[in-house]
């Protein structure tokens, strides 16, 4: 997969509500995540249902209308990429409802991460490249502004820099408390999670970028039919994941092979101790995928923590521990 067309400044960004109603709840966060974007010399704009609330609460519109808006972004020429206001849930009930004819028709990169990674597959399936790690609200959204790191590695990558080389970030903050509760949501964020990788296995692998939270991994898997055999995986977990890694790599071990993989690499853990979690990511590894010798490095920066790193779904990457992540962007 060739990376997309650059997205630069003066560039005009969509802003499209897949999953959950943040901006609904807390519009205030979006205004200044919009303000971080207009300073770099963005424009944005908004999809009709991105400020949405659906009649259950869960989501910004019923399916039907929050596929409209992908699909009318898509077609809008107007527009050069989608950005998600936020994940959650939600895009999985979208697929059936979109056009890839329109889409094939009019190729542009989707900005998102998390569930939004069923929406990353589908483009990818169709040859079209996005972007994961970068929501407006969790990412962009923060009192004071973006993480620096975070709005640079946004930058670079849609800038379609090359080669793009992702190293350690420096130390996280944790995810905001509660999107409900306004008054705690806009508490400035502390850096206080220690940061740096670990690598449980050195070495060097090279191929396709894909993957996702992990525990939507089974599937995004069975959806779509997914082969990993060859490719660089890499996956986090949420801040609000009570299962057990030795049962999510088990799940995922039995939805399709990892022994094959050209190396995997494991964000961090907001509820975990960066050594506690590498620990608990080897042991399981050593169980469920005890005869695999590709290079794995945990605690990376792409995670449900800020400041993040924004990837290239479906790009060539490779993975060293020389040299770290990187995306030599080259095209046909």
């Amino acid at each position: 997969m060739e990376p997309p067309r650059p997205v630069l400044p003066s560039h005009r960004l969509r802003v499209v509500s897949p999953g959950m109603p943040t901006l609904y709840h807390v519009p205030e966060r979006g205004k200044r995540a919009e303000a971080a974007l207009t300073a770099l010399g963005f424009e944005v704009g908004y999809s009709p249902h991105a400020h949405g609330l659906s009649d259950d609460g869960i989501t910004s519109g019923t399916p039907r209308e929050r596929a409209a808006d992908l699909m009318e972004a898509f077609a809008d020429p107007e527009v050069d990429a989608l950005l998600i206001s936020d994940s959650g849930t939600g895009s999985l009930e979208l697929l059936d409802l979109l056009d890839p004819e329109v889409i094939k028709a009019n190729p542009k990169p989707l900005i998102g991460f998390c569930d939004t990674v069923f929406l990353h597959q589908y483009l990818a399936g169709l040859g079209i490249g996005s972007y994961y790690g970068c929501s407006l609200m969790f990412h962009l959204g923060d009192v004071g502004g973006p993480f620096p790191e975070t709005i640079r590695s946004l930058t670079r990558a849609l800038g379609v820099e090359a080669p793009l080389e992702c190293r350690p970030l420096g130390d996280r903050a944790a995810p905001p408390t509660s999107w409900h509760d306004p008054a705690s949501e806009a508490v400035p964020r502390v850096r206080d999670h220690p940061g740096g990788w670990t690598w449980l296995r050195p070495g060097r692998g090279a191929g396709p970028l894909l993957g996702g939270e992990i525990s939507q991994l089974p599937e995004v898997v069975e959806r779509f039919k997914l082969d990993y055999r060859g490719v660089l995986l890499f996956w986090d977990v949420t801040e609000v994941q009570d299962q057990p890694v030795d049962t999510l790599i088990r799940d995922l071990a039995a939805a399709t092979d990892l022994t094959g993989l050209a190396g995997m690499v494991v964000g961090a853990n907001p509820q975990l101790d960066p050594p506690v979690w590498a620990a608990e990511v080897a042991a399981a590894l050593e169980r469920h995928v005890p005869e695999a010798a590709y290079p794995v490095v945990v605690n990376a920066d792409i995670c449900h923590m800020t400041p993040s790193w924004v990837l290239p779904f479906g790009e060539y990457a490779e993975l060293d521990d020389h040299k770290g992540l990187s995306f030599p962007r080259t095209r046909g």
